[in-house]
């Protein structure tokens, strides 16, 4: 008993100070699980917010029109690809997942708040207090009204995403067999390692695998078709994980 209390002590004295702990595979799935919500959340805030910069700025009180318009444009693009590896019916998929996330809207009643609040009568009599909260309870039903169009936009690309998952597969799967034919040859020819390389690979597929998905649920500007982003990112995805499998050290 004493014997093993040394040999977790010293095992712990030599552990350098400031080396992070390994994760076991359920804290990483947390953690992907944790960063996964925070990504939809950060998009749902971020495009909220350019609408409403946008309705005061670009759209000139046309941000409902246009986040509406960004929905069916994303259905749209979802209607040139009818079909997909993992969903037979892409489209009757991504109208349900339009549905399941307005249900919540739909149960609080919130169509018929949006359209209550547009139907009043602001030139109505009324005292200067009043005015004043009738004018703020509009603003924050449009806001409100941007914040649903949004969910419903948020939910159509993340649509895209699971369907471009395989793409991301099979550049995962180009990048390790051409990093791990480089690394023999590395390995064989006496080439030198490079940690440096390596470490920075590999924060670069991590980045260029969450950056992809993140940017393209915030992507504010329309007339974009995503199938080039997926491109982009799945070619980047591939370079860097090659690179990370090819610099990994040469013996084990």
């Amino acid at each position: 008993m004493a014997a093993n209390t040394a040999t977790s002590s010293s095992a712990s004295a030599q552990r350098p100070v400031g080396t992070p702990k390994p994760r076991g595979p359920v804290s990483v799935i947390v953690a992907a699980l944790i960063g996964f919500i925070a990504s939809i959340i950060t998009s749902l805030f971020i495009g909220v917010a350019i609408e409403v910069i946008g309705d005061h700025t670009w759209w000139k009180g046309k941000a409902i029109e246009h986040a509406k318009a960004q929905v069916i444009e994303d259905l749209g693009y979802i209607e040139l690809f009818p079909k997909s590896v993992l969903v037979p019916d892409t489209v009757a998929f991504a109208k349900n997942m339009v549905r399941l996330a307005s249900k919540p809207w739909d149960v609080l009643n919130a169509p018929a708040f949006f359209e209550r609040t547009k139907n009043a009568n602001p030139t109505a009599p009324a005292k200067p207090m009043q005015r004043i909260l009738q004018r703020l309870l509009a603003e924050i039903a449009r806001i409100l009204e941007l914040l649903l169009y949004v969910t419903q936009d948020t939910a159509v690309r993340l649509c895209v995403a699971f369907f471009a998952l395989p793409a991301f597969a099979m550049a995962c799967l180009l990048g390790l067999v051409d990093g791990l034919v480089k690394r023999d040859l590395r390995k064989w020819s006496g080439g030198r390692e490079s940690s440096f390389v390596y470490h920075h690979s590999k924060h670069y597929t991590a980045w260029f695998l969450t950056a992809g998905f993140s940017l393209y649920l915030a992507w504010p500007i329309g007339g974009f078709n995503p199938a080039w982003m997926v491109l982009a990112f799945a070619a980047l995805v591939a370079i860097s994980l090659s690179i990370t499998v090819a610099s990994f050290k040469k013996y084990l």
